[in-house]
């Protein structure tokens, strides 16, 4: 034995029999293995691109015919429209997959969202179904096809959002500059060969504040075996995605920022329950670890932000708002309304919509009649709509002229003034002041 390994064995005994006499050590002791194992499952070795970006250009036009070709020869068309809930065997990992996608775009109705490389369209019409404009994009002409014909079966489909199928040359998106919220790529930018015009393109047509949500595999996908298969039978490019190198690129081509969310179905992780206690105080961390590490490899959830994202109404996060009326009492005479002034600061995070009505979002200022009498429900809780001149930002305050509808019955009331974002909440279901006007009806 060596004079180093002599001095590392002393050492190795020295914590242990510390350990076995004081807990603080024996944790401390435990929580320095732990952070050595973490260590090394974080290394992993960086895997190289199947091809060189000389490569990819060399053939563009090779795989955007192959991509054709694809969709055209393909015989179960009953299959690719049938997704989710064809395939069987990842049907979990859909429903999985398109809940984290929609959830971090934020997706709200009313919104006009863009799915790049929409094969068959199966998405874009479940989004349909939610209530997006949807445009659905792809180099498959004979795809498209097949995915408006999906859209046209299903007599739930809503044709009043007017559903587009685009076909483009693989090189530009043939749509106007800033024309949408958000963009959706499901398991197909790993397709494309010319990933920087591509990105280029996707950031000059969303508006400012959009977003890009992209699922797709991981390292090594390109070398699978059923990748390799898919080349070799339809010529189609199977490459991998490096989410660092994306994020980079995506930055240069237009993008503010790039991240990437952290979950994965197919290896989440089962906690017995009699361990849930220690599992959330931390313990045996070392052996949940490897399998999220390895998750977090296998399929990659992309966010690609043009400009700073602020929530709107559609999809509020703080919907909050200080209501100063210049009165605290009208008097009213029956058959006759009122007119006063209400000055509306938006205080939360999340701006108000204006202009689009029968939309989800639409913010207004709204009224709830009721008895002067407490503890009695409101005699109308839709009583008052009062429009707003424009949409509201963050910080900013507006005054709205206010004309009360008239009261038929003499009494003493009062009326709960709120913003509304039609469609989806009172303010005041998040905690928002309210502002309360008392009416005497003579």
């Amino acid at each position: 034995m060596t004079k180093k390994e002599f001095l590392a064995s002393v050492i190795v005994r020295t914590v242990q029999w510390l350990s076995a006499r004081s807990v603080r050590i024996r944790l401390l002791t435990n929580a320095v293995v732990e952070r050595l194992f973490v260590t090394e499952q974080m290394v992993i070795s960086p895997a190289r691109p199947r091809f060189t970006s000389d490569e990819l250009i060399a053939n563009l036009d090779e795989y955007n015919k192959a991509s054709e070709r694809y969709f055209a020869d393909y015989k179960d068309h009953a299959y690719l429209v049938g997704k989710p809930y064809t395939d069987t065997m990842n049907f979990a990992r859909r429903l999985f997959d398109i809940g984290v996608l929609v959830h971090w775009l934020r997706l709200s109705p009313g919104e006009v969202l863009v799915e790049l490389g929409a094969g068959t369209c199966w998405l874009s019409h479940f989004i349909n179904r939610f209530g997006c404009r949807t445009i659905a994009i792809d180099i498959s002409p004979t795809a498209l096809e097949i995915g408006r014909a999906l859209f046209k079966r299903d007599v739930l489909t809503n044709w009043d959002l007017d559903p587009q199928f685009l076909p483009y040359d693989g090189h530009r998106i043939p749509l106007p500059d800033g024309h949408v919220d958000k963009m959706l790529v499901y398991d197909a930018f790993h397709h494309v060969p010319n990933q920087s015009e591509i990105l280029t393109e996707m950031a000059r047509v969303l508006k400012p504040g959009g977003i890009v949500a992209m699922c797709e595999p991981g390292q090594g996908h390109g070398a699978s075996d059923l990748s390799k298969l898919e080349m070799d039978e339809w010529g189609v490019l199977e490459n991998d995605i490096f989410v660092e190198e994306l994020g980079q690129l995506a930055v240069t081509c237009g993008f503010t920022s790039a991240s990437v969310v952290p979950v994965n179905l197919p290896l989440s992780v089962e906690v017995p329950t009699d361990r849930l206690r220690g599992f959330l105080q931390g313990k045996e961390l070392r052996h949940y670890w490897s399998q999220w590490a390895q998750a977090f490899q296998d399929v990659n959830y992309i966010l690609l932000y043009k400009g700073e994202y602020v929530p709107t109404t559609r999809n509020p996060q703080r919907a909050r708002a200080l209501i100063e009326s210049v009165r605290d009492q009208v008097d009213m005479r029956v058959g006759a309304g009122a007119e006063l002034s209400v000055r509306l600061t938006n205080t939360g995070d999340t701006k108000w919509l204006t202009g689009i009505p029968t939309q989800a979002g639409w913010t207004r200022l709204g009224g709830h009649l009721h008895s002067r009498e407490r503890g009695i429900p409101a005699l109308d809780y839709d009583w008052y709509r009062g429009e707003l001149s424009h949409d509201v930002e963050p910080g900013e305050a507006i005054t709205v002229n206010v004309r009360l509808p008239a009261i038929d019955t003499p009494g003493h009331y009062r009326v709960v003034f709120d913003l509304v974002a039609e469609q989806v909440l009172w303010f005041a279901h998040r905690d928002s002041p309210t502002t309360e006007l008392r009416i005497d009806v003579s």
